[in-house]
């Protein structure tokens, strides 16, 4: 009876998100509705009254400001953090503190800080512009700092692990 009792809670807790998503995202739709009826009235000013109706909808690139934007923002914090480091909970709080405007609710501001954050951190190591200074493996906050052409505190680590075992 408890885990019937805890799954019911559950879904219903579930479903009243979905319903405040909802609310939220047909409040966002009549208002996009409005904008696109104000300039589809331009248009016919303009003498172009098809032009609604032949260009296609296109799904731009507008999270964070524009593309790259959240990259280029933790590539100039951890520039200007160097030689130190900065950890993930901190560069999320700083990034929130910037992007808060293109947040709708707590859950996205909560989804960019546990997964865009990470995500973004992970893709400039990839890149080779920044160093992770904790074991990937590790679930705890982790400290990132900006590459330099020097060993990082890691590759140190094993460095020294090679010599006590050699």
């Amino acid at each position: 009876m408890k885990w019937l009792a805890n799954e019911l809670a559950m879904l219903a807790g579930e479903m009243q998100k979905i319903d405040i998503e909802v609310k939220r995202l047909a409040a966002r739709r009549t208002a996009i509705a409005e904008k696109h009826a104000a300039l589809a009235k331009v248009a016919a000013l303009a003498e172009v009254p098809q032009l609604p109706t032949v260009v296609p909808p296109v799904r731009a690139h507008h999270p964070y400001g524009g593309r790259g934007n959240l990259r280029n923002f933790f590539r100039e914090a951890l520039r200007a953090a160097y030689p130190g480091a900065l950890d993930s909970r901190t560069i999320a709080e700083v990034a929130v503190r910037h992007f808060w405007d293109t947040f709708e609710s707590d859950e996205q501001r909560q989804y960019f800080k546990r997964e865009r954050v990470t995500h973004t951190l992970q893709k400039l190591v990839r890149l080779g512009e920044v160093e992770r200074l904790h074991p990937a493996s590790t679930n705890a906050v982790g400290g990132w700092r900006w590459k330099v052409d020097e060993p990082s505190i890691v590759d140190l680590i094993a460095m020294r692990g090679d010599l006590v075992e050699g």
